[in-house]
């Protein structure tokens, strides 16, 4: 079954990226697992990789895909909403994040859109500095949104600032 799911994905992503076999494949395999396992964590993403390899040498494959491979932002959203089958205004979520890699501060400005049961990351913007985003850098972002989607697929879009959750329509 999963091999099945397997192949459909990877004929739905050759047309989209020019990737090479084992690369592509591992992009497929990477997307079941975090669906599967419900996590973008690529350790325990790992765990639902085919194969017989030991954990350590799946774990390496997924870090090594995100060391070489740099996907087309834009390509990945449009791949997105097609996979969504989002044929009606969406809700957006704006919002920022941040990680910690060992020691380095990952800053995030997120555009996410907002499905009955989750939400899908569809582009960001890596922040250079500490704290929350400036209103350029939001804007610079819808406009990103904006130049792949128009204006009419969108049904709200929210932001959350301290605490409180905002939402505004669009005319």
């Amino acid at each position: 079954m999963q091999s099945g799911v397997r192949a459909a994905l990877e004929a739905t992503l050759s047309g989209k990226f020019s990737l090479g076999k084992s690369r592509l494949e591992t992009l497929a395999c990477l997307l079941i697992a975090m669906v599967s396992g419900r996590t973008v964590n690529l350790t325990h993403a790992a765990c639902h990789l085919p194969g017989e390899a030991l954990h350590a040498s799946r774990y390496r494959r997924l870090q090594r895909f995100f060391q070489h491979v740099r996907l087309d932002q834009d390509v990945v959203a449009r791949l997105v909403i097609g996979m969504l089958n989002l044929n009606r205004p969406v809700l957006l979520a704006l919002d920022r994040t941040n990680w910690r890699i060992g020691s380095k501060d990952i800053n995030i400005l997120v555009l996410a859109v907002v499905t009955r049961r989750f939400r899908v990351p569809l582009m960001w913007t890596l922040l250079t500095h500490q704290g929350n985003s400036n209103t350029e850098q939001r804007i610079a972002l819808m406009k990103r949104y904006l130049a792949l989607f128009s204006a009419a697929s969108i049904q709200k879009v929210s932001a959350c600032r301290s605490q409180r959750f905002r939402v505004a329509k669009v005319a």
